[in-house]
This record gives C-alpha cells, structure tokens and sequence, in this order.
C-alpha cells in the first residue's frame, strides 16, 4: 500500500497486507440486533442528527433519549396533560423539526383528559422543556379506541398526522370533523393555504390510521386498521376519500364513485399493522395481530414482491422507523397495549440491518 497526502507526496511501499472481506448480504432483510427493553410501550419514535433515539411510552406518558450503540436510556421528561383512556390513546405520535438542530422543536400528538391534540415542546440541555409547549391543534375528539396518532413531517415542510375515529364511523366522511383523516399543519399550527377544504383536512374517509410515510417521489403513504374483514394500505391523493364505513379494503360498497381503493389489502388476522416507513423505495410495515413485518417494493402505484419477514419471532409489531445506516428501528407491543397501565409491558427495540 502507499499513502499520499494533500499535495500527492507519496510514501515508500508497506509490506505485503492479505485481507478478507465478508460477503455481502444479498437479503432484503440481513438481521437483527436487539438494542433494549423496556417495561412500557414504545409508540412513536425518532433518530436525533447525532444518532441518539427517542422514543414515546404510551402509557407512562414520558420520552426517553436512546444511544444505539450501548443501548444507555435518559429519560428526559414527562409530556403534560397527557391522560391515556384505558386502551389505546396517551402518549402517541413524535416527530422532529426540520430545523431541530438550531429551533429544538418536538413534535407530540397526544390524548388529553378533553381530546386528542398535536402540541411542540423544546428539547433543552437534556430535558423537555415544558414551559415552552404550545398547543398547535386541540379538539380531534377521543374514544377509548381509534384515536390515531402518527406525525410526519412531509417534503414539503408541512407537518402531517393521522387520526382515527374515535369509535364513529361518520365522523369519518365529514370532512369538517378532525376524526377519521390525514390532517395536514404548518410548522406554527396554522392552516396551510392550499389544503383542499380550507381547514386542516387532507383526505378523510379513514377508519384509524396509525402509519405515514413518503417515497422518494415525495408521495403519503398509510395505513390503516380495518374492522374486522381488511387492513389497507393507502396512497394518499389531496382531498381523496378512502371509503370508510361505508367501505372494507374491498368489502363493503367499495364501487361507490369518488371511493380510492387500496394499494394493498390484509386480512385482519395477518394484519393489524400500526407503523410503516420507506426506505430505498420499498415499503415496511410493521403488524400487531399479524406479529410480522411486511416488505413491499414500490411499483409506480402498486405494491409488489410482497415479503414477509418475523412472523411470530417477537410477537407484536408497532413501529418502524428507517435508523441512519440505512437499516430500520422496530418495537413491539406485546404486553398492556389495551390497558393503558404504565409500566406492566415486557417490549423491545431492534434494530434490522438491510440488504443493498
């Protein structure tokens, strides 16, 4: 070997080196490392620009700062006025600014004792800054079940969240409730001028999403909890309408002109999937009921070379997020996630390496 510096001086010759390398993983999916427990559940989650993880327990209603590499925990902080409703609404959704390295801004939806809301709280010196929070958007009515609550921030710098429908299927199609929709917010909390109805909804007609995420074409994907028949994936048009009640997946008066079908439906036994996220255009999704993880490859407006990978390794799926290396965070749900009682789960974080 020979080693030159910035003006190209080049050094005398080492000797001779062998080296071996490890053959490459030709997989999708490569393996799994388990980075920590913990005795709550683990709902939305984040990579910090350092590398650190955070992550919201539901029940517990506080953050915890996560460093990957030693799986060391800190906690940083109990949201306020969080208020869970004995299944399956608390401390939910998370996502980070744009800006977070210079503005410390993170993004909540939680339930609280009157209603689901999406509020920012800064991030200071290690602590939750509670003082700072401000309220962006109250009154997305809650139900024991189907309230929703995963936050993206889009391409387009707009903040949007999932909401389910609190337990009534009509909300659903009226597009002046907040229940039942993809909710599109600027950063402050305001109304962007271009959403479709002039108020915060995007598209409606959902039942209880919980999964958001865009392709490299900057297009929403989602999904969805269907009743009792299908789960679906969305993609997502401004001002469509997927359906809900009147549609299933594909049951149901699902002809009705102006419905979206999905890209993809799962029945409810195999399915039950809450997180999804892309990474090099191909889709995962992560299923409780299902205890798997999907993989998908994005095809134009199609789903293809569906995969499934864990099915039944570690139980229950919630959430999955793409980690920095171009490998996936993915949490379980397997213990309390219908009680709303802080500390009595047994879950992981894992992380999955990926194949090129």
């Amino acid at each position: 070997m020979v080693a030159r510096d910035a003006q190209d001086n080049a050094s005398s010759r080492s000797g001779t080196a062998t080296v071996t390398t490890g053959a490459a993983c030709a997989n999708p999916v490569c393996g799994v490392r388990q980075v920590t427990t913990d005795t709550d559940i683990p709902w939305g989650l984040v990579t910090l620009p350092d590398g650190s993880v955070l992550y919201n327990r539901r029940d517990a209603h506080d953050i915890i700062q996560l460093n990957p590499t030693t799986g060391a925990k800190t906690n940083l902080g109990t949201v306020p006025n969080v208020q869970s409703t004995d299944g399956e609404g608390g401390l939910l959704g998370l996502a980070i600014s744009a800006s977070y390295s210079s503005d410390r801004w993170l993004y909540i939806m939680h339930t609280s004792p009157s209603d689901n809301r999406i509020v920012r709280i800064r991030l200071e010196n290690g602590r939750l800054n509670t003082a700072s929070e401000q309220v962006l958007l109250s009154g997305i009515r809650r139900n024991k079940y189907h309230d929703g609550g995963r936050l993206r921030f889009g391409p387009d710098g707009k903040l949007y969240a999932s909401t389910g429908d609190a337990q009534n299927g009509n909300y659903a199609q009226d597009r002046s409730s907040l229940e039942g929709k993809i909710l599109r917010l600027n950063p402050d909390g305001t109304v962007p001028s271009d959403n479709p109805f002039g108020n915060y909804v995007w598209s409606y007609g959902h039942r209880n999403p919980q999964g958001l995420a865009f392709d490299s074409q900057g297009r929403l994907w989602e999904q969805e909890f269907g009743n009792s028949v299908m789960d679906e994936t969305n993609l997502i048009t401004k001002g469509g309408n997927y359906g809900w009640p009147a549609c299933e997946g594909t049951s149901g008066a699902c002809g009705t002109a102006g419905f979206i079908a999905p890209a993809r439906t799962y029945p409810t036994a195999e399915g039950s999937c809450s997180g999804i996220t892309i990474v090099r255009d191909a889709l995962y999704v992560a299923c409780a009921r299902g205890a798997r993880m999907y993989r998908a490859v994005i095809s134009g407006s199609s789903l293809t070379n569906v995969q499934t990978y864990f099915s039944g390794t570690y139980g229950r799926l919630r959430t999955v997020e793409p980690a920095p290396d171009g490998g996936l965070w993915l949490t379980t749900t397997n213990v309390g996630d219908k009680d709303s009682t802080p500390n009595n789960s047994n879950e992981r974080i894992l992380h999955v390496t990926l194949g090129n």
